[in-house]
C-alpha cells in the first residue's frame, strides 16, 4: 500500500486494523488527500469488489441499498441491489448526504444486512465500509449524528502530504497512477480467516479495565457532551486485537490499546456537528489521565 500511498504510513496501519477487525473506518480531510484511494487499494490488496457511492442532497437511501423494481409485464417485483453490496463500500461525502440518507447505513453498517420490504439481504462477506466526511466548516454539509458516528470502529485525518511525498505523486511514482500495479496479498477467503484469528487474540482483564478507566475519563471531562459508549470500547479493543496480530502476538498489551485509543475515540467525543481534529485533541487529553497498566 505504501507503493501507492505517499507518506501517511500511521493512516495505512489503522485502517489495515480496522479491515483486520472487521469494522468500518471514517476518514475526514479536506478533498484531494487520497481518502478514495486508500480504499480503493485495500479493495486491490484483497481482491475484492469495489463500489463508490457520491453524496449528494438528493441522494435517497433506496440509491444506496437498492430497492424493489418491477420485474417484467404483471410478474411482481423483485428487488435490485444497491451500490453497498461489494467487499469495500466507499461514501465519498457522506456528510453532504441529508440524516435521512445517513441512517440508512446504521443497519447495514451494524448487521452487514439491508432490510427491504420486511426481507434481510446479507451484504459480501468480508464487507467493510469507507466513509469520508468533509470538515463541518465546508459549504453543503449535515453533521452525522450520535448513532451513525458510533459505527465507525475508527477515524483517520490523512492530512496533506509533504513536500516529498507530494513531488512523488506528481512525477508518478506515487498515487493514482500506480494502482494497477498492486497485486493481491490474500484472498477474501484469507481476510475471513485472518478476521477470525484477530477476534481469537486474549485479551486479559487488566488490559480490559484500562480500556474502561480510558472510556470513563471521556464521561467524566465536562467538555464532553456525551462520553463514549460501551461500543466505543468494543471498538477500541477490536483494533487492539488487530494491532496485536499484525505485531505477531496472540495477546494484546497495554500498548496496542493506547495505539487504538485515540481513532476509536476521536470521531466519538467530538459529537455532531463537531471536527474530527477537536475530538483527536479531546481523546488525546482524557487518555494521558489514565496511567496504563503494566502488561
Amino acid at each position: 500500500m505504501n507503493a501507492v500511498i505517499a507518506g501517511k504510513s500511521e493512516v495505512v496501519e489503522v485502517a489495515v486494523a480496522t479491515l483486520l477487525s472487521g469494522g468500518h473506518l471514517l476518514i475526514e480531510d479536506i478533498p484531494g488527500v487520497g481518502k478514495t484511494l486508500l480504499a480503493q487499494v485495500m479493495s486491490h490488496a484483497v481482491g475484492g469488489t469495489f463500489h463508490r457511492i457520491q453524496g449528494t442532497s438528493d441522494l435517497l437511501p433506496g440509491d444506496i441499498t437498492g430497492s424493489m423494481v418491477p420485474s417484467g409485464q404483471f410478474d411482481g417485483m423483485h428487488f435490485r441491489r444497491g451500490p453497498v453490496f461489494a467487499n469495500i463500500v466507499v461514501f465519498d461525502e457522506l456528510n453532504r448526504a441529508t440524516p435521512r440518507t445517513q441512517s440508512a447505513l446504521l443497519e447495514l453498517a451494524e448487521e452487514a444486512v439491508v432490510t427491504v420490504d420486511g426481507v434481510g439481504h446479507p451484504l459480501p462477506d468480508p464487507f467493510m465500509l469507507v466513509a469520508t466526511q468533509n470538515p463541518i466548516d465546508m459549504a453543503g454539509t449535515y453533521g452525522l449524528g450520535e448513532g451513525a458516528l458510533d459505527r465507525f470502529h475508527a477515524v483517520v485525518t490523512p492530512g496533506r502530504a509533504a513536500p516529498a511525498a507530494e513531488l512523488e505523486i506528481l512525477t508518478g511514482r506515487r498515487g493514482r497512477r500506480m494502482l494497477d500495479v498492486v497485486e493481491p496479498v490474500a484472498t477474501l477467503e484469507e481476510l475471513v480467516v485472518a478476521r477470525r484469528q484477530v477476534a481469537a487474540v486474549q485479551v486479559s482483564d487488566a488490559v480490559a479495565a484500562y480500556v474502561v478507566e480510558l472510556l470513563e475519563a471521556t464521561r467524566r471531562d465536562p467538555r464532553i457532551r456525551l462520553g463514549a459508549s460501551t461500543r466505543g470500547g468494543v471498538a477500541m479493543v477490536a483494533l487492539a486485537r488487530a494491532f496485536a496480530a499484525l505485531d505477531g502476538r496472540t495477546y494484546v498489551i497495554a500498548h496496542d490499546i493506547a495505539r487504538a485509543a485515540a481513532p476509536a475515540l476521536a470521531h466519538r467525543v467530538a459529537g455532531s456537528g463537531a471536527s474530527v481534529a477537536a475530538g483527536r485533541e479531546l481523546a488525546d487529553d482524557c487518555i494521558s489521565q489514565v496511567a496504563a497498566p503494566t502488561v
